[in-house]
């Protein structure tokens, strides 16, 4: 059962606010508050950047003074002038450093080939640094519930699979696959769903392989959704059908 704490999603998110810290990403020095956003994952972190005047300066100079054409380039260009209020910072995984390392590079590969789906699909990425001298990825908070969390467990299940659909079609339609039918991998986000872990895709499979996965990992989600609404009814947090 892949279930996740309430305290791991969304606006739900720890609150275990920490003093801020200053470091480094790009061009800019950051200073933030870190945050819990999960307690299965601790190598995943939230920030609360702190304002900037320097960064607001920026902001609204080239919101007034650039051409549309040029600010796209600009914020593409030096995304850490122009970030939100609120980042997830992942970090490599720790263990085994080579198998952490292929996951890794297997992840920064997958959002780039998926960067036209990057804030529509997958969670948008601002770029790769050291964290505290860990290599890490600078992610979008997404503000949302996970489906293995009791407040995701209230799709009906031709409407998940719907949604699912959604999800792997347009990762496929790039070649890439999420090969971790995991339920805390995905997210519900306004009506939509939203994948957040890339490090186990897969580039390489046929057309016809392509289509069997798709097929068997909504099948292989679905049975684990029927299973953890079942848990959760006989838990108490939620309602019988």
């Amino acid at each position: 059962m892949d279930t996740a704490s309430p305290s791991t999603i969304g606006n739900q998110a720890g609150v275990l606010t920490a003093p801020a810290k200053h470091f480094w990403f790009r061009t800019r020095c950051i200073a933030a508050s870190a945050f819990q956003v999960s307690n299965l994952h601790p190598h995943v972190i939230g920030l609360d950047i702190h304002p900037s005047t320097l960064a607001t300066l920026i902001t609204s100079a080239v919101s007034i003074l650039l051409p549309t054409r040029a600010q796209s380039w600009i914020r593409t260009t030096f995304p850490e002038w122009f970030l939100p209020s609120r980042v997830v910072i992942k970090q490599q995984k720790p263990g085994d450093a080579e198998i952490a390392q292929e996951y890794f590079d297997t992840e920064i590969a997958a959002y780039t080939r998926l960067k036209p789906l990057q804030g529509v699909v997958i969670p948008r990425m601002y770029g790769s640094l050291r964290y505290h001298g860990t290599r890490s990825l600078m992610l979008d908070y997404l503000d949302g519930v996970l489906l293995s969390t009791p407040e995701g467990a209230t799709l009906e299940l031709e409407e998940l699979s719907v949604l699912l659909q959604g999800c792997y079609r347009a990762l496929d339609a790039f070649g890439v696959q999420q090969d971790d039918s995991n339920l805390s991998n995905f997210l519900l986000v306004g009506g939509r769903m939203m994948v957040l872990d890339l490090e186990s895709a897969v580039f390489h499979y046929s057309a016809d392989d392509r289509a069997f996965f798709t097929a068997s990992s909504i099948g292989d989600l679905a049975g684990k959704y029927r299973e953890m609404q079942a848990y959760y009814r006989q838990d108490g947090c939620l309602e019988a059908a």
